[in-house]
């Protein structure tokens, strides 16, 4: 039996409620953290008897666990920097547009080049940053082309939280997982971006099937519009482009190569030679600063606080152990109960605070996982990051804001059902291929056997007599009609 402290209680207490606070949307989530945060300091402080220098370890981390809290924070000053910097040199745009103009109006190619755009931008920029920019830029070409925006709007919205999961920069959950337990960038991208790479093909290929009859190709008028846009109008200082683009593949670079330096300092080191950079190029550094999202920062600290206390009064224990008692059957299906725990609690919640949570929880669970115990940490990645689509809650709701902005509207039930029926996809696709993992033979099997079903369809969809053929038909139509009607 597990005894709970008067101090585990409290600040139990106050987690929750910071979560139904952040769910409602009713208070700033930075106003609410950082209110929680003091709330569990004078918690630690009068009924636990703790130092003021608890604080400071909680805030920025201990020696003994190499300062994880003020490293992640470091990187993510540093990808603030160059992502910023970039943003004003007009890169992403100009990378959008260029691609955009490659698809000459064709409805699936444009969808193809959309959600590739979607991907890669938001492998290296924050989700938010990746929606700001392409769904105005959606809704900009749609209109010149007279088409529906919808169909792209929402694929690329889904497509945002599959490139959070390429890179250990790509998303907070994954620079709080990797800050904290050691894992390289090319460990990372090895076991988990690989896999999510496929993943994303897979997802592109069920949107085409989705939507191939949905999608209206514009007129050879508005083509021939598109065509003429200058991708260059989107460029403010061209040599600001170029140094940007170098910035981010050197980081890239930098990742894989450098093992001898931690990569929030390397980060910060690109960033600091930008941002010189743009000065003589001129770009004031206050206008960068300006633009920085502190909410997110004064989010992050709070948060750490709140966990630590969680952490330190034992409920992470708790939580930890119960976990453990599911999934102690196999180390195979603690992999399990961790996506499929991290994917749900994260479409109701902020992945941030719940991935904070988890990774205390994931070490306890990994500890009788001898030989790949990094496992468990690369699926509550998959899981935080890709449950955000099974519901429009978290940052789909920008998405759903700047579509009502720009007076295109987007139904939350249709982001609902087209978001549910994709991530349910998606998990089931990385639970599949942790099967191969653990149980190889079963798993191959099973890929052997959907492969062998989906072909048998498709055949008999092409070469069948015409009942059969009206079958098939008539049931992918209602599918459709479900996930997109």
């Amino acid at each position: 039996m597990f005894s709970i402290s008067a101090s585990a209680i409290i600040i139990s207490i106050c987690f929750i409620v910071v979560i139904v606070i952040i769910f409602s949307e009713k208070i700033n989530r930075a106003v609410v953290t950082i209110t929680a945060a003091l709330i569990t300091y004078f918690t630690l402080i009068f009924i636990e008897h703790l130092e003021f220098s608890t604080l400071v370890d909680l805030l920025i981390g201990t020696k003994d666990d190499g300062f994880v809290n003020l490293h992640t924070l470091i990187l993510i000053v540093g990808m603030m920097f160059i992502v910023q910097i970039s943003d004003e040199a007009g890169l992403f745009q100009f990378i959008g547009v260029l691609a955009i103009k490659m698809s000459k109006g064709k409805p699936i190619a444009l969808m193809v080049i959309l959600c590739t755009l979607s991907t890669a931008f938001s492998a290296v920029i924050s989700n938010i940053l990746a929606v700001m920019i392409l769904i105005p830029l959606t809704i900009t070409i749609s209109r010149i082309l007279t088409i529906d925006p919808t169909p792209f709007i929402l694929t690329e919205a889904i497509m945002v939280n599959i490139g959070g999961t390429f890179f250990s920069i790509s998303s907070i959950p994954n620079i709080l997982i990797v800050t904290d337990t050691g894992i390289s960038f090319n460990e990372f991208f090895i076991n988990v971006g690989l896999f999510s790479l496929l993943v994303a093909g897979l997802t592109v290929l069920f949107f085409i099937f989705l939507y191939k009859k949905e999608l209206k190709s514009p007129t050879k008028g508005m083509v021939s519009t598109l065509k003429e846009f200058n991708v260059w109008n989107f460029v403010q200082n061209r040599r600001l482009l170029y140094a940007s683009m170098c910035s981010l593949v050197v980081l890239m670079i930098s990742f894989v190569v450098i093992d001898f330096i931690p990569p929030d300092i390397i980060a910060l080191t690109i960033a600091m030679f930008l941002t010189l950079f743009s000065t003589f190029n001129g770009l004031n550094p206050k206008t960068i600063i300006q633009k920085f999202d502190f909410e997110l920062l004064f989010y992050l600290l709070g948060i750490f606080v709140v966990a630590g206390g969680l952490e330190v009064t034992g409920v992470i224990d708790i939580i930890g152990g119960a976990l453990f008692r599911i999934g102690a059957i196999s180390p195979f299906l603690n992999v399990i109960v961790i996506i499929w725990a991290a994917a749900f609690l994260s479409s109701l919640i902020d992945n941030i605070p719940i991935t904070k949570i988890m990774i205390p929880v994931v070490g306890l669970m990994s500890e009788t996982a001898t030989s790949t115990p990094n496992q468990n940490y690369y699926a509550l990645s998959f899981g935080a990051n890709w449950g955000d689509n099974l519901t429009p809650m978290g940052d789909n709701i920008l998405v759903m804001n700047i579509a009502e902005q720009h007076k295109r509207p987007i139904k939350m039930k249709a982001f609902w059902k087209l978001g549910f029926t994709t991530t349910i996809v998606q998990l089931i696709l990385v639970t599949i291929y942790y099967t191969v993992i653990y149980y190889t033979i079963i798993g191959i099997t099973t890929i052997l056997t959907i492969i062998i079903l989906l072909g048998t369809v498709f055949i008999f969809s092409k070469y069948g007599n015409e009942q059969t053929k009206k079958i098939i038909e008539k049931t992918f139509t209602k599918f459709r009609t479900k996930v997109i009607g």
